[in-house]
């Protein structure tokens, strides 16, 4: 296990409403395409464990394969010490990374995010492009009154900052 530098991290499970007060859907336009990622958090006391698993379908440019890692970090984070990153995962769709990450949980991060990104190294240069990230709040996450695991769907910056979206399970 890797520990963290900073305090803790934790995660929000509530949805976005609307103007009505109803749950605002994610269109399946906004994820199609970006891929998907395994992964699942525990908290034991204020310690958030996340487990960054495996990845499925994911895409460079020009619909290459990925030569891909995974941030995680708390958010915002002004200093940067608590981001975290796996081991890049070369020339593959479906990467498996099997890391864990350890977040320990101050006070002051309870109003933060956990956030969750994908990156595609480029493989001439040390450039990196988003392919897709999600957030969990970490308020909710301390709280946990049901699992986070599984696979879920990677969203653009602009959504993936904010939520996140689990992938339904087939019956």
């Amino acid at each position: 296990l890797t520990k963290g530098r900073c305090g803790a991290v934790q995660s929000s499970l509530r949805k976005q409403r609307g103007p009505s007060g109803s749950r605002r859907k994610i269109s399946h336009a906004r994820v199609k395409g970006k891929g998907q990622l395994k992964l699942s958090v525990e908290v034991q006391d204020r310690i958030l464990v996340l487990h960054i698993m495996e990845a499925k379908g994911l895409m460079g440019k020009e619909y290459r394969t990925c030569d891909s890692y995974v941030k995680v970090s708390i958010v915002p984070d002004a200093d940067w010490k608590c981001r975290q990153k796996t081991k890049t995962v070369p020339d593959s769709k479906n990467p498996v990374f099997h890391e864990h990450f350890v977040f320990l949980v101050q006070e002051e991060h309870e109003q933060k995010r956990l956030l969750v990104t994908v990156w595609n190294r480029e493989r001439n240069s040390r450039q990196s492009e988003l392919i897709g990230c999600m957030s969990f709040g970490v308020k909710s996450l301390l709280t946990l009154d049901k699992e986070i695991s599984g696979w879920y769907y990677l969203l653009g910056e602009d959504l993936g900052r904010t939520k996140h979206l689990k992938v339904a399970t087939r019956r």
